[in-house]
């Protein structure tokens, strides 16, 4: 078996050209032999040192073209690749030990087989094979050629024989002991939402075999052998038996590749709640609580644009951090990826709406956001979930107060009979649990520090992916009126009331009760609302009702005498502009009865009791003022005159979003303050009230301008 084979035979062969195989057997350092021949060398290669492939590809060659001087050795068991590899690396040195011999003069075959040997195990001749099989002995090598002689030169000898593939033929594990239906029982007793044992589901198997008349005398170790074979390609379909299919999802289910470099920053903010894993002392009890953090995280950055602590997660905390996230990326994002949690969906973000414009639905729509919800209990499709595993690894377990989002993870201080841990952990901390506030300081330093790190899979650290691409920023006026809190009331007596807050104001006055109205509220600032019609007209602003004192005069000071004092005035004022409002429409107690006209109810007009001499005169007195009285006047005018110049200057605004809001700050000017209009203002007015909409608000005015002159 020491032919050799010629580079014109190998390529051939392996249908190549003889240039390819010198460079293959470069690489893979074939043994090689140059001779001489005429016109030059040629390089033969010891047939049964090539690789195997190559060996079986010259067998078929040397098969078609007739040749059969060498055996061809046919197997139908598949060998491990393991076996395999051992086998033809001892094959292969077995050869080479051969070969080192034969080459070796007369009288020196034994002083050139130690010095290969030597040569091998320090690593220098046959790396490859070394590094499979290591260092060997002569008695061993001996062997294995002995071995190898006797098997017709079969490299299969060699071959590892662990694993029982010689014996049964396969390089699988043998087949279990086990029948089809006790298999079928014992998955099913297995495959079990109860999640029993495997103990357990064997016992009950072999009852059910025992009631069925099927009972074998399988030992329970044969059970869990073939059940440790069927969890090999049947793992997915015993975690869905067992855990349910969220855990199949997360766990053997294919997932979606979703590239985010193809979002820009501020293109999609991905909102969730997560509960802090550390104590934070609740502002209202003192006592420690597990708060909840809400973020905004962009996208395309990874970067945690705004975020709001709170001790559960609602509708309010979720305003207030869109309403940072805003601020921080200096525009409204396009869209928003949530949660689809309740707090999440509330309807002031989402639900269907009538506010200013019909087409307006919710927060996100009128700022003119695109809203996602996130599928229930799918964490991995909102990226947020694998930041906040990130703020649990990195900041939480740091904190003092850390108390572990389970049994598992809780540390031992917080156990019972704890008491050395209870004391240390006392003796390093001192007891301290942040407040909300110290939490959120903390909590802000650690996303700076974390937007400052190189991310795996981003070309920079989201904070210089972050700023450069901010907007421009946002209005902060119109930035409070689109994040204030819509609430339909019904006012009834000049009031409306807010969670136990009674609000009042002039502008309810006379509005029928079972009309609601719209209130509009900034939840950071209760301290007034806006009050609009239905159809978005503005009615003016409302605050909280001030109790009086009940007995001012007897024993309230100064201030309260003054406070039940304008209250009465002010009741009084509302109610004679009431009647006036009556006296314009004509209801007067002077106008004759428009019921009159009905024959049945006509009354008879009342005669006096008294005759009157209407002919007579009136008699008319002209009261003419003392001198003194004349004086005081003049004083009086004097001091109004020196009061109206020491008014302070009221600023005129650049610009005005409407003609409306122009004609009312006019309107203020003149009828509020006491002052005149300029030309450019005087000549604005008049055209605006030439304009056909103006009849809309015409009434307003009118009210209005009675109220400045009472």
């Amino acid at each position: 078996m020491n032919a050799l084979v010629a580079v014109s035979q190998v390529a051939k062969s392996m249908n190549i050209g003889t240039k390819a195989v010198r460079l293959q057997a470069v690489k893979d350092n074939w043994p090689v032999i140059k001779k001489q021949k005429q016109g030059g060398s040629e390089l033969l290669f010891p047939r049964d040192l090539l690789p195997v492939k190559i060996q079986a590809g010259l067998v078929v060659m040397e098969s078609v073209t007739g040749n059969t001087n060498l055996p061809v050795i046919v197997r139908d068991t598949p060998v491990p690749k393991k076996s395999n590899k051992i086998g033809m690396a001892k094959y292969n040195l077995v050869h080479a030990h051969r070969l080192a011999k034969e080459q070796a003069p007369w009288g020196e075959k034994k002083r050139s087989a130690q010095e290969f040997l030597l040569a091998y195990n320090a690593g220098l001749l046959l790396p490859q094979v070394f590094s499979v099989i290591g260092e060997i002995q002569v008695k061993t090598i001996e062997s294995l050629d002995k071995k190898l002689r006797n098997n017709n030169d079969d490299y299969h000898a060699l071959c590892d024989g662990r694993g029982g593939w010689k014996k049964h033929g396969s390089n699988k594990y043998k087949g279990r002991k086990l029948s089809e239906a006790a298999k079928a029982i014992f998955l099913k007793c297995y495959l079990h939402g109860s999640r029993p044992s495997v103990i357990m589901a064997i016992r009950a198997a072999k009852m059910t075999l025992e009631k069925e008349n099927m009972a074998d005398s399988v030992n329970e170790t044969t059970y869990r052998r073939w059940l440790k074979d069927y969890t090999k390609y049947n793992a997915g379909i015993i975690c869905l038996a067992r855990d349910g299919m969220k855990a199949y999802i997360d766990n053997y289910g294919p997932y979606i590749s979703r590239d985010a470099s193809l979002l820009k920053v501020g293109q999609c903010l991905v909102a969730d709640g997560k509960t802090l894993n550390f104590f934070i002392k609740h502002p209202d009890t003192g006592r420690n609580c597990r708060m909840t953090l809400i973020v905004f995280f962009d996208w395309a950055s990874r970067y945690p644009v705004g975020w709001q602590i709170l001790p559960t997660e609602n509708q309010w905390g979720i305003l207030a951090a869109f309403r940072n996230a805003v601020q921080t990326l200096g525009r409204y994002p396009d869209s928003v990826y949530l949660d689809n949690g309740r707090a999440f969906k509330s309807k002031l973000f989402a639900k269907e709406v009538d506010l200013d414009f019909e087409e307006m639905t919710g927060l996100y729509a009128r700022v003119g956001t695109a809203v996602m919800f996130a599928k229930p209990y799918n964490g991995r499709s909102k990226v947020v979930e694998r930041f906040f595993k990130t703020v649990q690894d990195q900041l939480e377990f740091m904190m003092p107060s850390y108390c572990g989002d389970s049994i598992t993870t809780k540390p031992p201080w917080m156990s019972r009979n704890e008491k050395f841990q209870k004391a240390w952990h006392e003796a390093r901390t001192q007891g301290w649990v942040p407040t909300i506030r110290e939490a959120a300081v903390i909590i802000d330093r650690y996303f700076q520090w974390y937007s400052q790190q190189p991310q795996k899979d981003l070309p920079a650290p989201p904070e210089d992916m972050f700023l450069p691409n901010r907007g421009p920023g946002v209005d902060q006026h119109q930035l409070n009126y689109d994040f204030l809190w819509r609430k339909k009331v019904h006012p009834r007596k000049c009031r409306i009331s807010l969670w136990n807050i009674d609000y009042e104001s002039d502008c309810l006055h006379n509005l029928s009760t079972k009309e609601p109205i719209r209130a509009m509220v900034d939840t950071a600032d209760l301290s007034k609302i806006w009050c609009y019609t239905m159809d978005g007209i503005y009615l003016g602003e409302a605050y909280p009702v001030q109790a009086c004192h009940p007995l001012a005069r007897l024993f309230g000071d100064q201030v309260s005498v003054e406070q039940v004092t304008y209250q009465n005035k002010r009741q009084a004022r509302l109610a004679k502009n009431t009647k006036k409002q009556l006296e314009d429409l004509g209801v007067t107690k002077r106008a004759p009865d428009s019921l009159n006209v009905l024959a049945f109810a006509a009354t008879k007009e009342k005669t006096a009791i008294l005759p009157g001499d209407d002919s007579s005169p009136v008699r008319q007195e002209s009261k003419l003022l003392s001198q003194k009285e004349t004086k005081r006047l003049e004083l009086i005018m004097e001091k109004a005159e020196q009061d109206a110049a020491s008014l302070p200057e009221i600023p005129r605004p650049k610009y005005w979003d409407s003609s409306l809001k122009h004609y009312e700050w006019c309107f203020r000017f003149v009828h509020e303050h006491g002052r005149k209009l300029e030309l450019e203002d005087s000549q604005f007015v008049k055209e605006f009230e030439s304009l056909p909409e103006f009849k809309n608000y015409r009434q307003r005015f009118e009210d209005l301008k009675l109220v400045f002159q009472n």
